[in-house]
């Protein structure tokens, strides 16, 4: 039961601009060619994919064709295209594929230790596991047994990046996935955590704001591709065309233990 957020573009651009959501990448002229700019309104990373076409025109990054724009970034700086015969005619055109998150992270958060999501003195259950044989397969995704209105807290210290909490509807076939409410959260590790199936209007946080580990962030519900209620939990990271879900450990019981999670045990959270 995974949201799938992805920002996957591709288009036609010759001398123009192009803008989509929190992304914009333009061109501005000059004396030698053309400098190619972008700017990221988003508050993560987002690498973005070049496919040119060049007439009398040289890239100053040869063949690099990936590049990350840092988080809300004003007028980054791409690349430019210097003219290489100035009496002859020159132009350009290219499309681009771009995603959320650095295309170039190496996977680096196993040793992390996350906290479980819930608050001290609760315990709840596994029903869906990492691959688990109903929606995760080759999925390291979880699937907390939460009854609606459970309180949902921050795994990690992050910023939010995305909340969709207007959809009040459920069914248990994949295609009530566009139904699916959720937050994302951008780590300071480049990994993302998504907390999906959360109730109508069950968001506690706002697109921008930073949050502490053990925060609220929402209440869960049974919301989008869901046959019952329960909190879905991905860590992930995302190149330009994939997310690759990551197997991580949980601090359990008092804390002084983490492990993976396995589904059809029951955790306890008491610190």
């Amino acid at each position: 039961m995974q949201n799938s957020f992805l920002f996957l573009v591709f288009l036609f651009i010759t001398l123009t601009s192009f803008a989509q959501k929190g992304l914009k990448v333009y061109d501005e002229k000059t004396e030698n060619g053309y400098v190619i700019y972008a700017n990221n309104n988003e508050y993560c990373p987002v690498s973005v994919e070049f496919n040119f076409s060049l007439k009398n025109l040289k890239s100053s990054k040869d063949n690099q064709r990936i590049f990350v724009i840092p988080a809300q970034a004003k007028k980054f700086k791409v690349l430019e295209l210097n003219i290489k015969e100035k009496n002859e005619a020159y132009g350009f055109n290219y499309n681009i594929a771009y995603n959320i998150g650095n295309h170039f992270l190496s996977e680096n958060s196993k040793s992390f230790e996350y906290d479980l999501p819930f608050p001290t003195s609760k315990s709840y259950s596994i029903y869906q596991g990492y691959n688990g044989k109903f929606s995760h397969q080759n999925k390291n995704a979880l699937d907390f047994d939460m009854p609606i209105g459970s309180k949902v807290l921050a795994v990690r210290k992050g910023i939010i990046i995305k909340v969709v909490d207007k959809y009040n509807r459920s069914c248990p076939t994949s295609n009530c996935n566009r139904y699916n409410n959720f937050v994302t959260v951008y780590h300071e590790d480049g990994t993302f955590a998504e907390y999906t199936h959360i109730k109508y209007k069950g968001s506690a946080v706002k697109v921008g704001q930073k949050i502490e580990k053990g925060e609220l962030i929402a209440y869960s519900g049974n919301v989008g591709w869901s046959t019952g209620p329960h909190l879905h939990l991905e860590i992930f990271t995302q190149n330009i065309k994939d997310r690759k879900t990551l197997p991580v450990k949980f601090r359990i019981d008092d804390g002084k233990k983490s492990v993976y999670l396995k589904e059809g045990t029951t955790y306890l959270r008491d610190y």
